[in-house]
């Protein structure tokens, strides 16, 4: 069981950091597009900006109904990648444990260690 869930936690956490590391390039080539720093590019540039577009506009719809545009700037896409960042580390940060019950336990302070 605890190798089946930890197979799953890995699968789970290899998701988010592909998805992280797409909306991290989507971020940063609108900024680049922005500021002429790259141009419309060619017919493979123009579908791998739809495939970017297709991967993530969904989730930043679903936050642009809950976080409104600050002075005109939308700012789901950094919320999406802060949120992504949080939760990879905390994933990265949970220890495997052979009984997933003992993770919510609080061990009692010992007398002789303090």
């Amino acid at each position: 069981m605890e190798i089946m869930l930890e197979s799953i936690l890995w699968c789970i956490e290899g998701v988010l950091e592909l998805y992280f590391i797409l909306a991290v390039v989507n971020v940063a080539l609108y900024w680049c597009m922005h500021f002429n720093v790259i141009g419309q590019g060619g017919p493979a540039f123009k579908k791998f900006l739809a495939f970017l577009h297709q991967i993530t506009e969904p989730v930043y719809a679903k936050l642009r109904e809950r976080i409104k545009p600050v002075s005109g700037f939308d700012i789901s896409p950094y919320v999406l990648i802060l949120a992504l960042m949080l939760v990879l580390h905390i994933l990265e940060k949970t220890p495997p444990c052979p009984d997933p019950g003992q993770r919510f336990l609080i061990k009692k302070a010992r007398p002789d260690v303090l």
